[in-house]
């Protein structure tokens, strides 16, 4: 890392921008936090998380919408929880061991993430995570239609394929074989007006459905089959389909959302990611949906800084062996502590700057 350089970026919309260069940040200014799909490259946030859970938004009562998608959906599920250490610790724990076969089946896959969610989620912790007064969860899942819908892995493969293709010309094209669940504990307030770029639909939350909803969010296209009949009958996938970084209407009208994310452009939805360098995609996120919004971004001299010069992410489990990738991914953890100790001198106001796209 260059010698002085701060590990962390912050960055704005245009109206916390301006709020923030006038007032600074406090935790009671945050009204919407997420938690964007990652597959491990959550690992290099681990610092952030622990700043925010520890001191940031501690003592905070506050009303807080937490949103997100596969293992960022996991993530949320720990702040909304009644033990919130406790639970991002295990969840840590659970997600570093994992180990699989050299060829793992989507079977193998799918009961591996379930180990993880029920890990952290603990027994019987689903009604009180649900009824926090405070926190109040959000989960998206896609619900698949048409060949996405099917058991067959080709077929499977083909209509993610056409999917893909299609995206190219308007994200429009996803409404032909996908469907955005919103998935909301009880009290939660978060985008009830409706959302119009997609077809979506809301479904609550529940002591039930809880541990399928998370697994659902967290089912990796083609590799899972993912959750049947989650919200209605049908086959339920991976929240990132549609909304793997958000490009929502996210403008809470009394204050402000916050974003720690591991990439200084957010990518919209799964297909909108670079084909060649998955951190340039190639669709980017409407200004106006993140002119509220402020982004916690590892620079890319910490980045450089980590083994191997990169964020974890899925290759790692084909690339390391499974010392070597947790061995890998605990030093990442470890590293991540800079990320916790540049926001706890953080001056807000000196150091945030303009959206980067």
């Amino acid at each position: 890392m260059v010698k002085n350089a701060y590990p962390l970026k912050i960055f704005a919309g245009e109206r916390a921008l301006e709020h923030i260069r006038a007032k600074g940040l406090q935790a009671s200014d945050i009204k919407v936090l997420l938690g964007a799909s990652s597959g491990p490259k959550w690992i290099v946030l681990h610092g952030i998380d622990r700043f925010l859970q520890t001191q940031f938004f501690d003592g905070n009562e506050a009303d807080l919408e937490l949103l997100g998608t596969s293992a960022g959906a996991w993530r949320m599920a720990c702040y909304a929880h009644r033990e919130t250490e406790l639970a991002y610790q295990r969840l840590t724990e659970a997600y570093l061991e994992q180990r699989y076969s050299e060829k793992p089946s989507g079977r193998e896959v799918y009961e591996g993430c379930q180990k993880i969610i029920r890990q952290f989620l603990g027994k019987d912790d689903a009604k009180a995570l649900l009824s926090n007064p405070y926190r109040h969860l959000n989960l998206i899942v896609t619900q698949c239609h048409g060949l996405t819908a099917k058991h067959n892995k080709q077929i499977k493969s083909l209509g993610f394929g056409l999917a893909a293709l299609n995206n190219r010309f308007t994200r429009k094209t996803l409404a032909w074989q996908f469907t955005r669940i919103m998935m909301q504990a009880q009290d939660s307030a978060l985008l009830k007006s409706g959302l119009q770029d997609l077809p979506t639909r809301y479904a609550r939350l529940s002591d039930e459905n809880l541990e399928n909803s998370l697994l659902a969010t967290g089912s990796i296209p083609v590799i899972i089959d993912g959750v049947k009949d989650l919200a209605g009958p049908g086959v339920y996938q991976d929240g990132g389909i549609t909304d793997y970084a958000f490009d929502l209407p996210l403008l809470p009208e009394d204050g402000f959302v916050l974003f720690p994310h591991f990439a200084k452009i957010p990518v919209p939805g799964w297909f909108d990611k670079g084909w060649i360098n998955q951190y340039k995609p190639w669709r980017k996120p409407s200004k106006e949906n993140y002119s509220k919004t402020i982004m916690l971004v590892p620079s890319d001299e910490f980045v450089q800084s980590l083994p191997y010069q990169k964020i974890p992410d899925r290759h790692d489990f084909l690339n390391l062996s499974d010392e070597e990738r947790i061995s890998t991914w605990r030093e990442v953890i470890k590293r991540s502590q800079a990320l916790r100790d540049d926001l706890m001198t953080m001056d807000w106001q000196a150091r945030v700057e303009p959206l980067p796209w």
